[in-house]
This record gives C-alpha cells, sequence and structure tokens, in this order.
C-alpha cells in the first residue's frame, strides 16, 4: 500500500498537490473557522470533483454533559484561535467552503473520522 500513500508536507493555506484523498489528523482543531475555510479552499482548489477529505478530529457531543473534547476545546482556545467542533459545525464550515459532508463515523476515543468530499 505504500506505493499508493505519499505523505506530503508543505503550507495547505498556499497550495496542496492533486490528491483522490486527503487525510488530515488533528490539524483543523488547530484553527479558526475562516481558516478552516482556507484550508479546504486550497483543497478544494487543487483536487478534482470526487476527490475525499478525512479529518480525524474530536467531536463535541450535544448537550451539558462532561467530555474529553469540551476541556480540549478550552485548551485550544487557550493556546491559539482553534477549536473543537461539534457535528452541525463541520457540517456549516464543508458546506461554506463548496465541500459536503458525507459522514461521521465516531469512535470509542476521543477522536472521529469525518468524511467529505468535493463535488
Amino acid at each position: 500500500m505504500t506505493d499508493r500513500i505519499d505523505a506530503v508536507s508543505g503550507d495547505f493555506f498556499e497550495s496542496v498537490p492533486s490528491a483522490d484523498v486527503y487525510v488530515l489528523a488533528a490539524i483543523m482543531h488547530d484553527w479558526d473557522d475562516a481558516s478552516f475555510i482556507r484550508i479546504l479552499h486550497s483543497i478544494k482548489s487543487a483536487a478534482a470533483p470526487g476527490a475525499r477529505v478525512v479529518l480525524i478530529e474530536g467531536l463535541v457531543p450535544p448537550g451539558d454533559e462532561p467530555h474529553a473534547t469540551k476541556l480540549i476545546d478550552l485548551t485550544m482556545l487557550g493556546m491559539n484561535t482553534g477549536k473543537e467542533r461539534s457535528a452541525t459545525e463541520f457540517a456549516e464550515l464543508f458546506t461554506a467552503a463548496g465541500l459536503t459532508l458525507d459522514r461521521i463515523v465516531p469512535t470509542p476515543e476521543q477522536y472521529s473520522f469525518i468524511e467529505a468530499h468535493i463535488p
């Protein structure tokens, strides 16, 4: 499988190479909403229709129950302009960037898989 995967470094605010799938793990929570959308616009500009974006991020559950992502949300606010997001917030940001949110796959741990595609 290593012949089909490339790990690429660079500045995703500037440009990214064309790919079929983009996987960003624990990246988007570092950024405010405007920067989140800029990153997705950069991907959308490079990718062909049908390309997929998979985020591996914490997901803030609804309600007032304690949850690890709510504490991490406060930490992110104190460290930078980032934040943890709810399913609704992810959907709104993907829509604002012109992508289609396909599904969110929760895991028993703090991270979930958030999958979207370029229409």
